[in-house]
Order: structure tokens, then C-alpha cells, then sequence
């Protein structure tokens, strides 16, 4: 029987395969915490929110500019009467004679004074003389050129001296006389220029407004009792004027005039083309006027500023058909004139301060005339100039005084 005893070890043997996975052990105690990372990059902007509460009021703004005063109000009722005065002292003084009262408004034309004696001829040169020194006669290139430098045309275009015959040419205007105050800087007043026999005024308040005063007599106007007349529209500027029971009137923002009937109802309407109206370039800026519509001797005319030069144009009109004539250029710029009017045929323009008559022109003769005078002192707001054919005066609004200027033609 065979002897068996332990070797020595063999080999390492290969590894064997790998285990199954153990169990997940326990979470180990919480560490320490890092330290704060950097910032991230912005994100996305988010959709608008709702608006938020409203804030408090602001603080208040620099006021505006002053605008364009509003329409005149309908007059108010008539007020409650006030307590009766104290008994004033006894005076045993004995007044013979009150206090001088205004002048009155100027008296029709009287006739035609008897002929003088004739003269006699070594008295020629002195009243030669005199005739010079009140004429609008005078020589020179000087005497041809407005007070504001400027011409109307070529010097050989002028007329050397009156136009027309010397007794239809203004050479002067006398002191005015006060016919009554009223509260308003701006405004014109009217009356009817051939129908002597019609005393009624008419009142426009104002530099626009929609309707005007009619006044019975100068006594009513006085006592300021009159009755409301309501337009068509409204009107525009001061230079309106009356003629044969109708009222002429600019239609305010427009370029028409109108021609409405003041007892029948009756409405005209004329278009004024390539003329100024809106905007506040005015044909007259110191009384705020587009057009100033004047009668005369001669007829019914238009004053207005050229669209395309700033010129002053005036529209002979066809007062029965409501339609022009004919347009005469003057070639004056309107930038150099305060206020217009018309007489005889002839257009006088003051100067921008309206205190001296510094251009005319003959409108049918379609010429520069020398005529220039002074019209008045007073430097207040000229509202309204105009040329009256029913006393042959001058009547002007001026910061709220009705004035009459007696007019002085050439002989």
C-alpha cells in the first residue's frame, strides 16, 4: 500500500469573478457648507407686469401762452335797483349857467353860403401862399415818398401832384370830436352812407363775434338801447360796413364776404380769390382785419392782401350782382400799413403807428398821388378807419371812444 503525504502549495490560482453589488449604505453625515459661488449671467427678460398704482399728482406746469379772447357773451339781465342816496346839503347858491357838456356828434352839411365879394389882386400871391402851405401840392422827389421809404412804383408812375380835381383830394383831417365810449378795444360802428333819412347805427363788438347792435338813433346809442341782430356765421376783422340795408362782412376763417340783408332775410356770398384770410396774417394787423370794406362816392370796394406778394389789393364791386369788377395792385406792401380808407375814388393808408396818412392812391387812374397828413395825436389801438359819404367825416374806434374827424378836401 502506497504511502500518501501533503505537497507544497501549488500556484495562485486566477481571480475569480467579481461579486454581486452590496447594499447602499446609510447617508454619512451632512459637511461643511462652500463657499458662495460667483453670480450667473442674467437671464431672459420677463413679459410686462400689470400696471402699477397711479402716482401722485405732479407739479404744476409754466402757464401757457396767452390764446384769442372768446366770443362776447349775450348781455345780462337787467340789474336790481340800488338804494336810494342821501339827501345832499342845502345850497342857496343860484346856478345860472351848468357845466360845459360834450360836444355833440357833427350836424348835416348846411347850404351852400352865397358868393363872395371878389378879391382883390394884390392879395393872389398871399393867398397862393396859403393855398401852398395847406395843399398836398408840393415839389420835389421827396414829396412822392411815404413817411416809411417806401414807393409804389416807378417815380415816373407817380402823379406830380393831384390826381384829380383839388376838391376831391383830403389834404387834411380836423380835431375830432368824442360821440361815445363803449368797453371794448376792438369793434366797429356804422351807418347807412346815402339814406339820410335812416339814423340807425349799427355796433359790432368785438373783432368776431355772430351777431351786431342795431341802434334806433344816435340818442339810443347814447343810452345804449338797441336790439340784437344774430349773422350768418360769424364775422372776422373790423372793417365791415353797411350799404343799402345790408350788412358786408368777412365769414370768419373764410375768404368770402357776405352780404346779408339786415331787415330781409337775404344772403349774398363772394368768393375773394388769392387773398389773405386766416392764420393771423392780416391785412391790418393792429384791428386783427383780413378785409376792410369801404363805400364812396364812386361805389362799393374790397380791401384785402395779395396771397402771393402781401400786397394791397383792392376789388372794385358790382354791388347789385355781388361780384367784382375789376382788382387794382396798389404794389404798397401791407407789412408798411396800419389802417385804410377810401374817398373819392382815392385810397389813403396810414402808417403802422396809424397817426399819419403816408400813401395814397387814385384808384381809377390806377396811380401813386401825393397826398399825405397827419391824422391824429393819440397813439391808442385803432380798431376801425373809415370814410363816411353821408356827412363826408372820417369815423374811427379807438381803445373804445367813437370818434368823428371832419375832412378837409383840396380847392
Amino acid at each position: 500500500m502506497a504511502e500518501t503525504g501533503e505537497g507544497p502549495p501549488g500556484p495562485p490560482g486566477p481571480p475569480g469573478l467579481h461579486g454581486l453589488p452590496g447594499y447602499n449604505g446609510s447617508d454619512g453625515v451632512p459637511g461643511t457648507p462652500g463657499q458662495k459661488g460667483e453670480p450667473g449671467i442674467n437671464g431672459k427678460r420677463g413679459k410686462i407686469g400689470l400696471p402699477g398704482p397711479k402716482g401722485d399728482q405732479g407739479q404744476k406746469g409754466e402757464p401757457g401762452e396767452m390764446g384769442l379772447p372768446g366770443k362776447d357773451g349775450m348781455p345780462g339781465g337787467k340789474g336790481a335797483r340800488g338804494a336810494k342816496g342821501q339827501k345832499g346839503d342845502a345850497n342857496n347858491d343860484v346856478i345860472l349857467e351848468g357845466a360845459k357838456g360834450e360836444p355833440g356828434p357833427p350836424g348835416l352839411p348846411g347850404p351852400p353860403g352865397p358868393p363872395g365879394p371878389p378879391g382883390k389882386r394884390k392879395g393872389k400871391a398871399k393867398a397862393e401862399l396859403q393855398e401852398n402851405i395847406y395843399s398836398s401840392k408840393c415839389t420835389g422827389e421827396t414829396c412822392a415818398v411815404p413817411n416809411d421809404d417806401t414807393l409804389a412804383g416807378k417815380a415816373e408812375d407817380r402823379t406830380p401832384g393831384p390826381s384829380k380835381k383839388a376838391e376831391c383830394v383830403i389834404t387834411s383831417v380836423g380835431s375830432p370830436v368824442h360821440f361815445v365810449s363803449v368797453q371794448q378795444t376792438f369793434g366797429t360802428w356804422m351807418r347807412e352812407p346815402a339814406n339820410i333819412s335812416d339814423e340807425r347805427i349799427w355796433l359790432t363788438m368785438h373783432f368776431s363775434g355772430n351777431y351786431i347792435k342795431e341802434y334806433e338813433n344816435s340818442n339810443a346809442l347814447l343810452n345804449d338801447s338797441y336790439r340784437i341782430i344774430n349773422i350768418t356765421g360769424f364775422f372776422y376783422g373790423c372793417g365791415h360796413a353797411v350799404q343799402n340795408n345790408h350788412l358786408y362782412y368777412q365769414k370768419g376763417g373764410t375768404n368770402d364776404i357776405l352780404k346779408f340783408g339786415l331787415d330781409k332775410a337775404s344772403m349774398g356770398t363772394l368768393p375773394m380769390k388769392n387773398a389773405l384770410h386766416h392764420g393771423r396774417n392780416y391785412l391790418f394787423s393792429n384791428s386783427k382785419t383780413y378785409f376792410n370794406i369801404a363805400v364812396d362816392e364812386k361805389g362799393l370796394w374790397i380791401i384785402y392782401a395779395s396771397s402771393t406778394d402781401e400786397t394791397i389789393m383792392v376789388a372794385h364791386i358790382d354791388e347789385e350782382r355781388f361780384s367784382v369788377i375789376r382788382t387794382i395792385n396798389t404794389t404798397y406792401p401791407k407789412s408798411k400799413a396800419g389802417n385804410a380808407f377810401i374817398a373819392c375814388g382815392i385810397l389813403y393808408v396810414t402808417d403802422t403807428k396809424d397817426m399819419t396818412v403816408s400813401f395814397a392812391f387814385d384808384l381809377l387812374k390806377e396811380k401813386q398821388i401825393d397826398a399825405r397828413f397827419e391824422l391824429r395825436s393819440s397813439q391808442s389801438v385803432l380798431a376801425m378807419l373809415s370814410y363816411s359819404l353821408r356827412d363826408k367825416n372820417l369815423y374811427t374806434w379807438e381803445n373804445g371812444s367813437l370818434m368823428v374827424y371832419p375832412v378837409h378836401f383840396g380847392r
